[in-house]
Formats: C-alpha cells, sequence, structure tokens
C-alpha cells in the first residue's frame, strides 16, 4: 500500500499530491533567472502557497495538494515609479489594491463599533502611515476574505468539540465571537483570555491552521490589543 493512501474498508479515503519544491540553492538561481528575464524591475521573492483539502461527495475521499514554492516577482520601488509615472491600467491596478488595503481596515473598525456612521467614522486611522506601522497580524484581517473567515469557523467548529469537550453548541457560540472579531466581548477579560487560550488549542489541532494562520493571528493580536486597552483609554473612546 503507498504511504500517500490511508484506508478504511480497503478503499482509499486520503490521496495527498505530492510536490516537488526546490532546494535552498535551487530556489536562489530561480530566482536570479526571473529576476533577469522579467521586462518589468521587480524583487523577486520565495512564496509558499498551501491548499485545502477537498472531499468528493460520492467516494468520501480527501484530496491534499501539498504546498508549492514559488519564486514571484513584486515591482521594486524602481517599478512602482515606473507604474506611477506610466498610468494607465497599471496605474488603475495599483491603486486598486491600495483601495481594498484601507477598505480592509476600515471594515474591522465598523466590527468594532456598531453605531459609527459616515458622520462619526474615525478616518483619521485610514491614513496611509498609520496602516503601514500597524502590526502585520493587525492588517491582515481586512486582506482575508469573507469566505476565508467562514471556512475557518467551520473548521473550528469540526475540531474543537472533539479536543476540548465542551458542546457543539459552545463551540459554536465561540465560533460566532470569533467570526465577529471579538468585537462583542471586547471589554469582557475572561471571555477574551478564555477564547485566546481555545484558539491556541486549536492552532495545535486543527490539521488545515496553515489555511487559517492569517485569522488566529490577526485575532490574537485584536484580543492582546484589547487586553491591554486602559480604563482611561476605554473611556476616552466611549
Amino acid at each position: 500500500m503507498s504511504d500517500q493512501y490511508s484506508t478504511a474498508v480497503n478503499e482509499p479515503k486520503h490521496n495527498v499530491i505530492s510536490v516537488q519544491n526546490p532546494s535552498e540553492s535551487e530556489m536562489k538561481v530561480i530566482m536570479a533567472q526571473v529576476k533577469l528575464n522579467y521586462d518589468f524591475s521587480v524583487d523577486v521573492k520565495p512564496s509558499r502557497f498551501n491548499f485545502k483539502k477537498s472531499t468528493d461527495k460520492e467516494s468520501g475521499i480527501e484530496t491534499v495538494r501539498g504546498p508549492v514554492e514559488l519564486a514571484i516577482p513584486y515591482p521594486s520601488a524602481e517599478g512602482i515609479v515606473a507604474i506611477l509615472e506610466a498610468g494607465g491600467k497599471s496605474f488603475e491596478l495599483l491603486m486598486s489594491a491600495m483601495e481594498d488595503v484601507i477598505n480592509g481596515i476600515a471594515r474591522d473598525i465598523l466590527y468594532e463599533d456598531i453605531t459609527l456612521t459616515a458622520a462619526t467614522f474615525p478616518v483619521d486611522k485610514l491614513a496611509w502611515d498609520i496602516i503601514a506601522n500597524m502590526p502585520k497580524a493587525a492588517r491582515r484581517g481586512g486582506g482575508i476574505p469573507k469566505e476565508t473567515w467562514e471556512d475557518f469557523a467551520a473548521d473550528y467548529c469540526e475540531v474543537m468539540p472533539g479536543v476540548t469537550g465542551k458542546s457543539i453548541e459552545q463551540v459554536g457560540r465561540a465560533a460566532k465571537l470569533l467570526l465577529g472579531k471579538l468585537a462583542q466581548v471586547k471589554t469582557n477579560m475572561p471571555v477574551l483570555e478564555m477564547l485566546t487560550d481555545q484558539l491556541a488549542i486549536y492552532a495545535e489541532s486543527s490539521p488545515q491552521i496553515e489555511d487559517f494562520q492569517d485569522c488566529v493571528a490577526f485575532l490574537l493580536d485584536k484580543s492582546e490589543t484589547y487586553q491591554n486597552v486602559s480604563p482611561a483609554e476605554l473611556l476616552a473612546n466611549l
């Protein structure tokens, strides 16, 4: 029997698609070739791409594709200047990417305070230099697609009852708070501490944690931020 398969009742239930990734030295050669042959000023960096498992509805076989490591060309500082000077579609795409980052942060702020409107929204928090100086985890939340958050919550509900002994209902309520990015419990220190502990257990237990690392990192950063707000700072924000 291949070590890529596990069986139950003599039928394969788990299929791993292996990937031949380059060694560190091979990656350096590939990166150099990409930079040399690219018709644009770029910085080439190694990036790792992970994939979610898929399950065939009829056979029940789960297929998991191994992570793929690529040499990705990103516009360098000179490349960005060239985009700004050239204008056109490249410039529009760059502006759109910046808008997506800002909109993501705005969405997170709205999650934290359901009373905000256009008249009361703290637009000063959307300044580019303010966003740039946020911890990476804090910026990730806005860039995580809604579908990923929903998949994370579903995986949390699947994993946690078995490893904590909590009921499906209890885990579901916790997942709802996490999906709301802890906004509902930001002043409830005991609940924040409990959810933080539960996230640590989830991160150690979920076989799909690589798919949801950004979600967990964002939530842990949010929890730390809320727990470190002093009463005076909390009062000043009300």
